[in-house]
């Protein structure tokens, strides 16, 4: 049986009928949908998954379920594999904070994974600590000198004192998180006055909806390890109630090879394989054309507590 919602988690919004974004949900149970807020902008997952529910998932399934998921484009067999195949990443993201990195900085990251962020971290001389519910990478984490928490709670409670931070990481974070604002919020108390936050989410403009509209897309992209998908309104509205400066950068990880991959075979794990036969030029304007049309499949966001982001 069909569930519908009738408030908006986000806006609170009340209204007899949201429009259904996503009727098959990945992973999902049959009544479970996405839907669409016509004030605010988000798209929401209703029902949620149970408090009990979302804790057995993160805690003991959610690595096996991204190894499914990411296909040949991550590696999720082992930490050391994991960080091998995020070393990219590490590289397309270091450029939007890399100006706040320097020796003796103290660095938090919410959903550290095997802590591939963090571990070239280190090497600069910074002082890291990871929070990762997820039991898979504990071991590894604590073998590399990162202290590793399984919740902010927890950090907090084992902590002498009320530590501040001078850079939080978060990346495809807040996307799965039951309340943003209390979420960011919780965030914005552990960071110095002086301090920054940068993370990444998907975004819901993605031109693989927008654009090329692939109805496998659809049925891959719409996960239920989500909560909410964000666009920019939507993202803005939450982050313009909150004490906080920020700017949002359109960015776009996955290149042309993938989106033909999409288009002709209707599955995922196309990064680079045509890259080949296309000049580099090819490849960096095709990024480029989809971040000024504003069609890009993720947001970074550049936050500050006090003053503008730089």
């Amino acid at each position: 049986m069909n569930i519908s919602p009738d408030i908006c988690p986000i806006c609170k919004n009340k209204q007899t009928s949201f429009k259904i974004l996503a009727k098959k949900v990945y992973s999902g149970k049959d009544n479970q949908h996405f839907f669409q807020c016509d004030i605010c902008d988000v798209a929401f997952l209703y029902p949620q998954l149970t408090v009990e529910e979302e804790h057995e998932f993160y805690a003991n399934e959610f690595s096996k379920f991204m190894e499914i998921r990411s296909g040949k484009d991550f590696d999720w067999s082992g930490p050391e594999n994991h960080v091998k195949s995020n070393e990219k990443q590490f590289l397309r993201r270091w450029p939007f904070f890399k100006d706040f990195i320097q020796p003796g900085k103290k660095v938090l990251e919410i959903g550290c994974s095997s802590g591939f962020m963090l571990l070239p971290l280190i090497d600069k001389k910074c002082d890291v600590v990871g929070i990762e519910p997820s039991r898979q990478f504990t071991s590894f984490l604590k073998h590399n000198k990162i202290k590793v928490f399984s919740s902010i709670d927890e950090m907090s409670k084992q902590s002498a004192s009320s530590e501040k931070f001078d850079l939080i990481l978060h990346f495809f974070v807040l996307e799965h998180i039951r309340n943003p604002f209390a979420f960011l919020m919780e965030a914005l108390e552990l960071l110095d006055d002086e301090g920054t936050m940068v993370f990444e989410i998907p975004n819901r403009d993605d031109p693989l909806i927008t654009i090329y509209d692939i109805e496998a897309f659809h049925a891959f992209y719409w996960s239920v390890a989500h909560n909410y998908y964000f666009n920019k309104n939507s993202l803005s509205f939450i982050l313009d109630q909150i004490p906080c400066e920020y700017k949002i950068i359109d960015e776009q990880r996955y290149d042309l090879s993938n989106h033909m991959t999409w288009a002709i075979e209707g599955k995922p794990g196309g990064q680079s394989r045509y890259s080949k036969m296309f000049t580099p030029e090819l490849d960096k304007q095709y990024l480029e054309s989809m971040k000024k049309k504003g069609c890009c499949d993720t947001s970074v966001v550049i936050l500050k507590k006090n003053g503008a982001p730089k």
